[in-house]
């Protein structure tokens, strides 16, 4: 199928293009003043670097000024091209680290200046790059076309093993600059002692240390013997590995709080799925995974003509509470209580006896935790959880759902029923409705 031609805009339309993106930089500059700050900041101090470096004559330190003013524009890109929202504090430390490592470290020698420099940004690069593996988990998982179901533990391995991953191919990258472009940029140290398995006099594989007490390189005295960046690599990968690991345990331990705290969700970029382009029939874009075979055809678990299964579609609007991959909370539009919450398994079940026990766990779970919320945060006493299964129960809608009722002291609701009084003595009852063995079937059974 071709594809159909843009439309051309008329010279209207531009001017009101044009005028709508600017009252949106303008909010955005207004909810965002730090961030806008560093950049306007940052920004003007690489510009003045450039032209310093122009009037001195260093021309590779322009390009790495342009650089950096290509780099800082990657947020942005990310954030519009690829509606990926990007926390302000992590977009903030990112045009620090780039200016840090570029304008200080390359141009102002702070590599050279400050033995930790190179050190310090390592290990806030393993940092960083655990919470973009975390996001990128998360993305992918709110793929239209994809969903993967990972432990906390899982999600926290993935993340250390993509900032590993990314600090060894800086590595080969800084090795690559050396080999081929002399560069320098795994800083060589000087040793003083050297052990090998080669230095053994019997030839044994046993190491020996050898002390370097004079080494002359084409006739000058050295200091010692350089170990041409082994040192450096090393080291840049330990602490790579620690900024890695520290974030993947905070990560795992927020996943584990079903997203609750204020620390890590600075670092973790967030799909904006309400901006997404409506999915194409025939193309995928860059968050929609291509499959590797055909697939089988999945059975749909919704029912068209169900309510809550057209809201959980998206199809119908809600109130959104809580939503997670299995579960859906939305206000009741009965409005018959302050709060009236109703919670939904995303598959369509009909009633509490056709659900499986999966899904149930899962639903409970969520009954529970919007509950907490309810008492813990915004300032409700108690709740009442009602379900209704099955016609005879009167149930409304023929999809398993809880109700869930905030209440406070002298709120003047009855959400309890009133259900008279039954003549059955309760021993005829407990022998018609009991799931214990009897008397009889125990003594038969021992």
């Amino acid at each position: 199928m071709k594809k159909e031609k843009k439309k051309k805009l008329t010279r209207e339309e531009k001017k009101l293009q044009s005028a709508e993106n600017k009252r949106k930089m303008k909010q955005e500059i207004k909810e965002h003043p730090v961030l806008f700050a560093a950049y306007v900041i940052l920004r003007a101090l690489v510009i003045a670097v450039m032209v310093l470096q122009v009037f001195n004559g260093k021309y590779y330190d322009v390009f790495l000024c342009a650089l950096t003013l290509l780099l800082f524009t990657i947020p942005s890109f990310v954030e519009r091209r690829l509606h990926i929202d990007v926390p302000n504090t992590l977009e903030v430390i990112i045009l620090l680290f780039i200016f840090s490592a570029e304008i200080l470290g390359e141009i102002q020698e702070y590599y050279l200046i400050f033995p930790f420099w190179d050190t310090m940004l390592h290990t806030i690069n393993g940092f960083l790059m655990a919470a973009i593996g975390i996001a990128m988990v998360d993305i992918l998982n709110r793929s239209r076309k994809f969903k993967v179901r990972l432990s906390p533990a899982f999600v926290a391995v993935v993340a250390f093993c993509f900032s590993m991953t990314i600090g060894v191919l800086w590595e080969f990258f800084e090795y690559g600059m050396d080999c081929f472009f002399h560069m320098d940029m795994q800083k060589d140290t000087v040793i003083s002692a050297v052990t090998s398995v080669m230095l053994n006099p019997e030839g044994r594989n046993a190491a020996v240390t050898v002390p370097i007490e004079s080494i002359v390189i084409n006739g000058e005295p050295w200091a010692g013997y350089l170990d041409i960046g082994l040192h450096d690599t090393m080291k840049d990968l330990l602490v790579n590995f620690i900024g890695a690991v520290l974030f993947s345990l905070i990560g795992m331990l927020y996943i584990m709080g079903r997203g609750k705290g204020k620390f890590a969700p600075k670092f973790i970029p967030r799909l904006k799925e309400h901006e997404l382009p409506p999915p194409s029939e025939d193309g995928t874009s860059l968050l929609d995974p291509i499959p590797l075979a055909e697939a089988e055809p999945e059975h749909s678990d919704s029912e068209p003509d169900c309510i809550f299964c057209q809201i959980v579609a998206e199809k119908a609007p809600c109130y959104k509470i809580y939503e997670d991959e299995y579960t859906l909370a939305f206000l009741d539009l009965a409005g018959d209580a302050q709060g009236h919450t109703l919670v939904i398994p995303k598959q369509h079940v009909k009633t509490l006896m056709d659900c499986d026990t999966e899904t149930c766990a899962h639903l409970m779970e969520t009954v529970k935790l919007v509950a907490e919320h309810y008492v813990q945060d915004c300032g409700y006493e108690g709740v009442n959880v009602l379900n209704a299964s099955g016609e005879s129960a009167e149930q409304s809608v023929p999809h398993l759902h809880f109700h869930i009722i905030p209440r406070k002291s002298k709120d003047g609701l009855t959400a309890w029923p009133e259900l008279g009084h039954s003549e059955t003595p309760l021993e005829d009852m407990q022998k018609r409705l009991t799931m214990l063995p009897s008397e009889q079937e125990e003594k038969a059974e021992s």
